[in-house]
């Protein structure tokens, strides 16, 4: 019987210790309105993207050394 109040205390302390955490560091309104702003695309997020993009479409095209000269 002892074990059972000994994983009891564990899980009520421990579930408390997580629930501590994650009320410590829940973002503040402010800083989650900053991220929702921040989402706007820029100039360098657009160059990134396509860039991406680019990397993407080599990747599923056959490789430059396979490919045979067309004369």
């Amino acid at each position: 019987m002892y074990v059972w109040i000994k994983s009891a205390a564990y899980l009520v302390v421990f579930g408390g210790l997580g629930y501590g955490l994650l009320e410590l560091t829940k973002p503040s309104e402010e800083k989650l309105s900053q991220l929702r702003y921040s989402s706007v695309a820029t100039d360098e997020e657009n160059k990134k993207a396509l860039f991406m993009k680019k990397i993407q479409e080599a990747a599923r095209e056959e490789p430059i050394y396979l490919k045979k000269k067309r004369e």
